[in-house]
């Protein structure tokens, strides 16, 4: 006899398994799988039936033990270049604040490494139920959406994927490590800048990670506005009492289907605040820091003038993999408001002729689309779209240029000082 703590989770296990057969989960299965092997996710395998609990648990222990693997490289890699780093500020005789500013740049590994995975144990549930209710919503729509002739041909989702994820990770793969990689001092072995570059790819790839599910959310809403815009040609037709009732009920289920698109959303944000917290303020401060270091080698004869390209490529990099999910984010945002706007044609459409049960449907959908206001943000430290990310790049260009500011200074009073004693 089976107990009911087991038999619930059982079903649980159940309801997860069938979630990531979604064709949507599935067409998204194979960057999942790319960012479960460099521990940045869970493995979808995870979330799936298997045969014994036994098995399930002792694959989440080795995922466990193998995800500390490489919080451990992480934190060899950052002893690595701290030890390189004094090294170099002893011989350019830099002993500024470029000290202090290096180490919690390079702190930033595991700190943010440790985040990820201490994010991924936490709220390890909560990742599926996400998976649970996009696969729901994905069936939902589609159940809203029969009626509708050739609409399910009309979406390619895994070329969207392709296009968007899959070249923004070819991008990453090639670009990153061609300005990256000749920008590691020479006084680092081969060995560990084969470490630094993997684990400083791995940071980048978490952005991907929350990239891949705007696109998810982006595609339910995609379709749900599809949905609205047939429903929009057919009230333009309508002259039946049984038909315009029947298109009131699917415009109440499309409201309510978009308003648990806007609550998924909010379940995103709950579980990817800290990553993306920490993954922003990573790459704000590794920009300062390049900054920093290339206006310090400006005054190295022996630097390269490739290496003095490859920094400003480095930031540029940095920038870009920034930009990209605010981008993602902003198009997510305007396709909701096209919602907004189709309603409101809809309104127009009738004038003042508008029966009174859809005048009531439409009032309520207006309301709703007013109320709740679809934003990618961390917890409202910061919203994710262009507007915050032209705020960003602004921040970064003003603290560069109070920082070469305090550079020019005290190379002035460096050089007064050398005048004195001659």
């Amino acid at each position: 006899m089976i107990k009911p703590r087991n038999r619930q989770l059982n079903s649980s296990v159940s309801v997860l398994h069938i979630a990531m057969k979604a064709r949507m989960l599935t067409a998204a299965r194979p960057y999942l799988q790319l960012l479960a092997l460099l521990t940045l996710t869970p493995p979808p395998s995870f979330y799936e039936r298997v045969t014994q609990r036994c098995e399930r648990l002792l694959l989440m222990l080795g995922f466990g033990c193998y995800s500390f693997c490489f919080l451990l490289l992480a934190i060899k890699v950052t002893y690595v270049n701290i030890v390189i780093l004094n090294f170099e500020i002893l011989i350019l005789e830099v002993e500024d604040f470029t000290s202090a500013q290096g180490k919690i740049q390079k702190l930033c590994y595991p700190i943010l490494l440790a985040v990820i995975h201490g994010n991924m144990l936490i709220y390890f549930r909560k990742l599926g139920s996400i998976y649970v209710e996009i696969a729901a919503l994905e069936l939902d729509i589609e159940v809203a959406s029969q009626s509708f002739v050739g609409l399910g041909k009309r979406f390619k989702f895994r070329q969207r994927l392709a296009k968007f994820i899959g070249l923004w990770l070819a991008f990453l793969i090639i670009a990153f490590p061609c300005v990256s990689v000749p920008s590691l001092t020479d006084y680092m072995d081969w060995y560990n800048k084969i470490f630094t570059e993997f684990i400083l790819m791995v940071l980048q790839l978490k952005i991907v990670e929350y990239g891949l599910f705007v696109v998810l959310v982006q595609e339910l809403l995609l379709r749900l506005r599809c949905s609205l815009i047939h429903l929009q040609q057919e009230f333009t037709t309508c002259e039946q009492r049984v038909l315009l009732q029947a298109l009131c009920v699917a415009l109440q289920r499309n409201k309510l289907l978009v308003a648990r698109v806007w609550k998924l959303v909010g379940e995103l944000e709950v579980y990817y605040t800290l990553p993306m917290l920490f993954v922003f303020v990573n790459n704000g401060v590794a920009m300062l820091h390049i900054v920093n270091w290339a206006f310090i080698q400006t005054l190295n004869p022996n630097d390269c003038a490739y290496c003095r390209f490859t920094r400003f490529g480095n930031v540029m990099v940095l920038l870009i993999n920034l930009l990209i999910p605010c981008w993602l984010s902003q198009n997510c945002i305007d396709t909701y408001q096209s919602i907004k706007r189709i309603i409101h044609n809809i309104r127009c459409s009738f004038g003042k002729c508008n029966p009174v049960q859809l005048s009531n449907v439409l009032r309520e959908y207006a309301l709703q689309m007013e109320h709740l206001k679809l934003r990618f943000t961390c917890s409202n430290f910061f919203d994710i779209n262009l507007r915050n990310f032209g705020g960003m790049v602004l921040t970064i260009v003003t603290y560069s240029v109070i920082l070469i500011q305090f550079k020019l200074q005290d190379l002035v009073e460096a050089k007064r000082k050398l005048m004195q004693k001659a």
